[in-house]
């Protein structure tokens, strides 16, 4: 139970804690005034005296708040009450990509780049806006619902804006990301572009095919190792059911270098359109026909097919044999009949 269930604050009632993190819990929450239900992220109490902590919370709303897209989530309100800063969103029933997969493992190539082509129409939507999410991970994806045919992206809380570039309100130590989809250049302390946050959905798509994300490890540090030195684990190693396009799309997707990697949410689109008629093609391919046997002429005579050879065309039992052994006997029986009275 978290310690504001069951308390109002402004005109929201708090009704269970869903979700707690480094810089805030999540509530589920009931608006009365227009009888709806929604969510408040209230920032830690401990952390409202940290100037630069409240400045990303409220950074988070303005940047998730000057996004209207399907597949970002909504930000309703923003407000602070008793030191306890919060901000609303829209309230979605489907839970999280990341509590999906560890419930059903990896998903088909199809449905994946279904649900990918909808983040990257909202990263088009937000980098077209100058918002760069920075965060993107299974845990950060909501489903709109329990059909899981809708996906929202969410928790802006790390986003950075192109007009605080004369600001920086990064936490000193911070890391910023999370070490398991983080790039390597953002691994490496560099300046992230748009670009990254295609290799962080590239990690994403490539946990959804194979049901495990390209690196593991014990220690974030041995993580952020491997991100920048190990070679991609090739996902068809992993799942070798998986389309050699999708493949090739999430090999160039993780390249290493951003410059080597696809440039743009908007390419990238197109890239996952291309590998989805790819895959539509193959699946309504006809197959090839069988060649056909040489003509018979006609003054040739077809050739005389017994009862036992036709029943052995269609594959035969002991029934079929019976009735085949006893068709000969009858003919010879006629046979002989007709001898007897020439």
């Amino acid at each position: 139970m978290g310690k504001l269930d069951g308390q109002n604050l402004g005109k929201y009632e708090l009704v269970e804690r869903m979700a707690q993190g480094g810089m805030a819990e999540v509530y589920k929450a009931f608006q009365p005034g227009i009888e709806r239900t929604v969510v408040l992220k209230v920032l830690h109490g401990h952390l409202v005296d940290n100037q630069d902590i409240v400045a990303r919370f409220q950074r988070e709303a303005r940047a998730a708040g000057r996004l209207q897209h399907p597949h970002i989530v909504r930000v309703i309100d923003i407000g602070v009450e008793d030191d306890n800063y919060f901000m609303v969103m829209d309230f979605l029933q489907g839970g999280t990509l990341g509590d999906y997969l560890k419930a059903r493992g990896r998903m088909p190539a199809e449905a994946a780049l279904r649900l990918g082509a909808q983040l990257v129409d909202a990263l088009q939507s937000a980098h077209a806006q100058g918002v760069i999410h920075r965060d993107i991970k299974p845990s950060n994806i909501l489903f709109a619902d329990d059909s899981f045919q809708q996906v929202v992206l969410t928790d802006f809380g790390l986003a950075s804006l192109r007009d605080d570039a004369a600001h920086s309100l990064t936490v000193t130590g911070a890391m910023v990301g999370t070490p398991t989809y983080m790039s390597p250049e953002a691994v490496r302390g560099e300046a992230c572009d748009e670009r990254s946050d295609l290799y962080s959905l590239g990690v994403v798509l490539y946990e959804m095919v194979t049901g495990k994300p390209p690196y593991t490890a014990n220690t974030p540090y041995s993580m952020l190792m491997k991100q920048t030195n190990d070679p991609l684990p090739s996902p068809r190693s992993i799942n070798p059911d998986l389309p050699v396009v999708v493949e090739e799309l999430l090999l160039s997707l993780l390249a290493k270098d951003p410059a080597a990697r696809i440039q743009s949410a908007a390419l990238l689109a197109q890239a996952i359109h291309a590998a989805q008629q790819v895959l539509c093609n193959q699946a309504t391919a006809v197959p090839t026909p069988l060649p056909s046997k040489p003509a018979r002429r006609v003054d040739q005579p077809a050739p005389l097919r017994t009862p036992v050879a036709a029943t052995a065309s269609h594959g035969m039992n002991w029934r079929s044999l019976l009735l085949a052994v006893s068709g000969i006997a009858t003919v010879a029986a006629i046979t002989a009949e007709l001898l007897l009275h020439l």
